[in-house]
């Protein structure tokens, strides 16, 4: 069966992505204007707090106004956050740190239905034809705009559950070493930025601190 992702398994699903999750767009500005951020609230994630780390946040809004979004607006551990304004290519998935925290008006919150992995479709996104697909289908501007309409009618490759869970543990144990090893190299360039000064004003490094031409 030919898809958007290229051939796949006559046994596998094709759904639009509106059918198996809850898509919803962040609030407009009269919903949540700039006048209703302050310091130390609720945190809301905008399109510029998506990035490859996952999901910070640069602005909150009071307890107040945090009910007043909330549930519509709410972030759950899980959902994936869609940047709607500018490069809309991007997105992350909440985490337990992230819950409770609210959706920003340049954002979109996708959240999967209960049969549906969002762990899968958080991989399914990354697919270089996925990534293209919303690249065409984001409105061109002087900001880049993608809409809800849009995401809801992407095409869904949908293999069975099985598959979806061995996909996503192969997804997650990669993931797992991509971070040890980004561990790594932070730890090994603080340890280059003590060494060289000391180096360069005379001072001896022990042996073992010298790291290996050939590593």
């Amino acid at each position: 069966m030919d898809t958007l992702i290229g051939p796949v398994p006559d046994d596998w699903q094709t759904r639009q992505l509106g059918e198996c999750c809850d898509v919803q767009p962040g609030p407009s500005g009269t919903t949540l204007s700039s006048s209703a951020y302050v310091i130390g609230g609720v945190p809301v994630v905008k399109a510029g707090d998506i990035g490859p780390e996952g999901i910070l946040s640069s602005v909150s809004v009071d307890e107040e106004t945090a009910k007043r979004l909330r549930p519509r607006y709410e972030l759950c551990s899980g959902d994936i956050v869609f940047v709607r304004i500018g490069r809309t290519t991007r997105h992350a998935t909440v985490t337990e740190r992230q819950e409770r925290w609210l959706l920003g008006g340049s954002c979109i919150r996708i959240r999967a239905k209960q049969d549906i992995s969002a762990e899968y479709i958080a991989c399914y996104l990354t697919h270089p034809a996925v990534q293209e697909w919303l690249a065409e289908h984001t409105q061109r501007g002087v900001l880049p705009t993608l809409n809800g309409r849009k995401i809801r009618a992407m095409p869904l490759v949908l293999p069975p559950a099985a598959v979806q869970l061995s996909i996503t543990e192969v997804a997650r144990a990669i993931d797992t070493k991509i971070r040890a090893h980004k561990d790594v190299i932070q730890a090994t360039q603080a340890l280059r930025g003590l060494l060289i000064p000391q180096m360069l004003a005379g001072n001896p490094v022990l042996p073992e601190a010298n790291v290996s031409r050939d590593a």
